[in-house]
Formats: structure tokens, sequence, C-alpha cells
């Protein structure tokens, strides 16, 4: 037999019909079946599904785990509908789909002979935990923002304005309403990035409104339409309802929160609650911090008027001229002072002078400066005589002091000026542990020393006072330490001095009253080499000359500090 004769039997041999063995009799024994192989066992085993099709789309395999999360995929049908969305992606490329409520990831790799392979995963649960922390890092990043914006104002406008901009982030449109003041209220609206603003009478409130700032309201309580009329709360479009959060302040609301919805978002559930808590949170410090803000500037500004250096009364016959630099420039007040208060009809002794220097600094010594101002002036109408005045003021002072507090102590001259009938001035001046005063004559520059001890420091105190005349021209300089205790030089720790300051003042006699004190200060500024030094007051009282009967013209010191003058000086007259 030849080969292909072999090979032709040996095909039919294989073939044909299973030739008839006999069996012998007893019990059947079951067909010897193969175990599945390793890659099966691996397949059935995987939390991956594996899809095989042929080139007809028809499954020719599918693991149990591509069965289970393919709902309808059935091995020897045509892939289902729902899965077609597998074709579109090449070889090694990734699609995504939707099947049974899960979220799935599928690779395509193609095979030999046009059959085509998937792997799928279920990406639910991780794709769950990435859009989680997306939505995490976009809320932290949120308020963060939010936190940084609120705090750059202080002001409650401001602040306010902000809010609304940073709320509207958070739906269509956002309104800010401030807490009640004088019967109404102030609202700032953010809508499609324009901000308005307003105010409304309390009764036009909607009643959650109201009750939000009242801090009645539970958050979030709803607005509905028919409430959404009229401004601040109908924006640019037809509104599907608005929810109202207090925004909490200092143990009562800073403000509420309106956030509307349009009516073309039907299907959108609102801004996440959670994150509309944490930034009212955040709105509600920083409106509570700016209104206290603003509640201390009023008061501090009430404070600094009432506390800053008086102006300069124009007195017939008396000219006058004051400076003042504060230690704390931004501060504008502290414990250095003067006052000048004219005389009466029935007072005597002519226009009282006060300068003085509390002990301490800022505000604590300004305030202590207003107290004292006051004592004097209340005392002054019962008691006119300079030396029995700082007494009265010493007595008063220590009887103002708490038992445990420590007494805060005053350094000042107190005196009186009287025009002479024949020219010149007369001065009565009481010291009280103060710089001796200094008088400028046409002759140099004497000191007028009237001792004294420190006012408000001990019971038995002792004052003295003298009496002055000063001659047309001649003027007397009181002054604080902050002149002669001013530090610099060349090494910076030099003090001005009394002599630097009386050789300063030599010859100032032919100045205006204004201009001797802004010298004084002006070169105190100058000898200073450091920003901490100490208040500094001056103030001047002067003499002034006749009319020159040549030009029929006072000479310029006699011009009261608040004039302008509109000539230079005059030569004197011999």
């Amino acid at each position: 037999m030849t080969q292909r004769g072999a090979d032709a039997d040996a095909d039919r041999s294989t073939t044909g019909p299973p030739p008839v063995i006999a069996r012998a009799a007893g019990p059947v024994v079951p067909p010897v079946v193969d175990p599945p192989t390793v890659e099966a066992r691996l397949l059935e085993g995987s939390q991956t599904g594996v899809i095989t099709c042929d080139e007809r789309r028809v499954v020719r395999s599918a693991n149990p785990a591509a069965l289970r999360l393919l709902p309808g995929l059935a091995v020897g049908e045509v892939l289902p509908t729902g899965a077609a969305v597998l074709w579109t992606a090449g070889h090694g490329e990734s699609v995504e789909l939707e099947a049974g409520g899960r979220s799935l990831a599928a690779r395509r790799q193609d095979l030999p002979d046009g059959w085509t392979g998937w792997h799928v995963e279920d990406v639910t649960e991780p794709r769950s935990r990435m859009d989680s922390l997306l939505a995490e890092r976009a809320r932290s990043r949120f308020l963060a923002e939010a936190g940084n914006r609120l705090k750059l104002s202080l002001h409650p406008g401001r602040t306010a304005r902000t809010a609304a901009q940073l709320a509207a982030r958070l739906t269509d449109a956002a309104v800010v309403v401030l807490p009640v003041a004088a019967g109404t209220v102030q609202w700032f609206r953010c809508d499609a990035g324009q901000v308005d603003s307003g105010r409304l009478r309390v009764r036009e409130l909607p009643g959650p409104v109201a009750a939000a700032l009242d801090g009645l309201a539970v958050p979030p309580a709803p607005l509905l339409p028919a409430e959404l009329r009229g401004e601040p709360w109908a924006p640019q479009a037809p509104t599907a309802g608005a929810v109202v959060t207090a925004l909490p302040g200092n143990g009562k609301p800073a403000g509420a929160l309106v956030l509307l919805r349009r009516t073309d978002r039907p299907g959108d559930t609102g801004p996440d609650q959670a994150l509309v808590h944490e930034f009212a949170q955040h709105a509600g410090i920083a409106l509570a911090a700016a209104g206290l803000y603003a509640q201390q500037a009023r008061t501090a500004g009430v404070l600094k008027r009432s506390l800053l250096e008086p102006r300069l009364p124009e007195i017939e016959g008396i000219t006058l001229g004051a400076a003042y630099r504060p230690a704390d420039e931004g501060l504008l007040i502290g414990g250095d002072f003067y006052d000048v208060h004219p005389a009466r009809p029935t007072d005597p002794d002519g226009t009282m002078l006060l300068l003085g220097d509390v002990c301490g600094k800022g505000v604590d010594a300004a305030v202590s400066t207003g107290q004292l101002r006051q004592s004097v002036r209340a005392l002054r109408r019962v008691e006119p005589d300079p030396v029995r005045l700082l007494e009265l003021l010493n007595a008063t002072m220590l009887e103002a002091v708490p038992d445990d507090a420590d007494p805060r102590f005053v350094t000042l001259v107190l005196g009186s000026a009287r025009p002479l009938p024949g020219g010149g001035l007369r001065l009565v001046l009481a010291g009280g542990g103060h710089p001796a005063p200094l008088l400028v004559r046409r002759g140099g520059v004497e000191a007028v020393e009237i001792g004294g001890t420190l006012v408000g420091g001990m019971r038995r105190a002792r004052f003295r006072s003298r009496t002055v005349d000063l001659a047309p021209g001649e003027a007397c300089v009181l002054y604080t330490d902050g002149v002669t205790e001013a530090r610099g030089g060349d090494d910076g720790t030099q003090l001005f001095g009394e002599e630097r300051l009386a050789e300063l003042l030599t010859g100032c006699h032919v100045l205006p009253a204004p201009g001797i004190a802004e010298r004084v200060t002006q070169h105190t500024d100058r000898w200073l080499t450091t920003d901490n030094h100490d208040d500094i007051a001056v103030l001047v009282v002067q003499a002034p000359l006749p009319v020159n009967p040549a030009t029929g013209r006072r000479h310029l010191h006699s011009v009261a500090a608040s004039a302008t003058p509109t000539t230079g000086l005059e030569e004197e007259p011999a």
C-alpha cells in the first residue's frame, strides 16, 4: 500500500463511525475529562473581564467576570448594543462605558484572523474616589480663596461685596444682607458677575431673611417664588427658588446669605450644603471682624476729635502760636497737650494758658490728657488763681486713682495772660515739675524758674507762681521735655538740651509766635536720629507790636495764627 493510500485509510478510520467494542457486564465508567488548563483557571478567577469576538462581532469566549460586568453578554451571540462603543477604540486604546449602573473601562487588543479581544475593568469605586478627591480639592481651593479675599478688607461694605461675588460661584446669583441699622438694611447682589447694592426697610424684608438676621432661622430656610419679587431678590432671569443662610457673627448674625437658582436648571439640586455652611462661617467671621473694626474706628475717631490739640483762639492784644508732634505719628494723639481759654467778662486775670506732659505715651496717656484738660476747664470756673488751681487739680487727680492702681502724674505750666494798657503782656505762671518757660526778649533769652512738684504725684505738693511782663514783640515759649530730651547729634545719643534751645531762640523776637513754635519743632525733628522719641508740644505767647505809624501796619508777628499774611517782614521800629 502506498503512503497516500495508507493516509486515506487513516483518515477514514478516524472520521468514520467508531468501532463497536464489546463491554463486559458491570458498572458504567465515565469518560475521562481533561482538567482545565492554567490559563483557563486564571481567566475564571480574574476580576478583569476578558472577551473575544470574531470578525462578525460574535462573542466566541467570555470569562465569568465579563459576563457579570456586561449584562446581556452571551457566548455565541453578537456583542450587545450597549457595548457597541467597544468597537470605537483602536488597538491598545481604552474606552469608557456604563453598564448595569457601573462605570467600566475596556482596552482593545487585536488578535489574529480578524478576531478582537477586550479587557474590561470595573472603575466605579476608583472613579468615585477620584471624583470625591477632585471635589474636595475644589472645595478646599474655593474656601482658601474665599478666606484670603474676605480678609483683604476690614470695610463692611467691601467685605459684603466680596462675599456676594464668591457666593455667586456656588449658584446662579447671591445676595448678602448686612444687619439692621437705623431701621434699614444694606444689601449686595451678584448676578452674572455684576454687583449691585442698595437699601431696604426692615418691613420690606421677606420673613425668612428677617428671621436669619434676628438669629431665629435654622439654615437653610427656603424662600418661596412669591417672595422673590423686586430688588434684590429678582435676578436677571426667573428663579426657581432660593435658600437663606444666616452668617454667624460675634454672638449674633453678621448678616444673611441668599442663594438663588434659575428655572432653566430643573435637574439641578443646588449647591453643596456642606460647602455653603463652611463658606457662611468664613463670610460671617469676616463680616463680624469688619463690623467690629468699623465700630472701633468710629470710637477712635470720636476719641481723637475730643483729644486732638485745639485750634488757637484769636484774642485781641495777644499773639499765639503752637506746634505738636506726637510720638506715634499714626495715632495723632499722645500725652503732651496745650490749651488756651480766652478770658471771660467776669474774669479779671485774663486768658488762661496751659501746657503739660502726662506720663506715658499713646492712647492711655491721651485719655488721661483729655480728663485733665476737662478738669482744668471745670476748676477754672471756681478758682482763677494758678497756684490754688494746681492744688485743687492735684487733689482731684489723687482722689480719682483707685487704691490698687499707680497714680498717673503730670508736669505742667499753668498761667494767665493779660494785655497791659500801654502795650505788652503781663503773665502769671505757676509750675508743677515742668521745664522752665523761656522768655524771648530783644536782648536775649532768659528762663522763668517756677519749680513746683509733680501734679498728681503726692498729697503734700508745693506750687508757686511768678509774674513776668513782656514788652511789645517779646514772647514766652512753653515746651515739653520732648524737645530738650530729643536724642541725636553725631553719635545719636546727645540730648538737644536747654542750652541749644536757648541758642535757637536767640533773635527769634523778630518772628511771629507761630513761626517761633514751628522753628522749635523743625529743629528738634532735624536733631532726632531715631523714630523712637517722646511727644513734643510747644506753646508761644507773644505781645504784639503796636501799629507802625509810617505804614499803618502791624509787625507780622502780631497777626493771628490762623491768618495768612500778604506781605513780608517789616523792619522793627528803632
